[in-house]
C-alpha cells in the first residue's frame, strides 16, 4: 500500500499536482501520458478510471469538509 502511495506522489510531482493525469499515469503508465501530450490517453478503460477515481475522491473530500 504504501508503494503505491509512493509511486503516486511521484507521479503527482512529475505532472505538476495534476491529480487527473496522475491517476491517468498510475493506469495507463507514464510514457502513454507524455506520448499523448500530457493529456489522459484516449484508452477506454483509463477513460472509465481517471473520472471514477475523481467521483471518489471528489465526495471524500466533501464528507471531509462537511465534518
Amino acid at each position: 500500500m504504501r508503494a503505491g502511495a509512493k509511486y503516486l506522489s511521484d507521479l503527482l510531482a512529475r505532472f505538476d499536482s495534476n491529480l487527473e493525469l496522475a491517476l491517468a499515469a498510475y493506469n495507463a503508465g507514464e510514457e502513454a501520458v507524455e506520448r499523448y501530450g500530457r493529456r489522459v490517453p484516449p484508452f477506454r478503460e483509463t477513460l472509465a478510471y481517471v473520472p471514477s477515481v475523481m467521483k471518489v475522491y471528489q465526495r471524500l473530500m466533501d464528507q471531509a469538509h462537511a465534518s
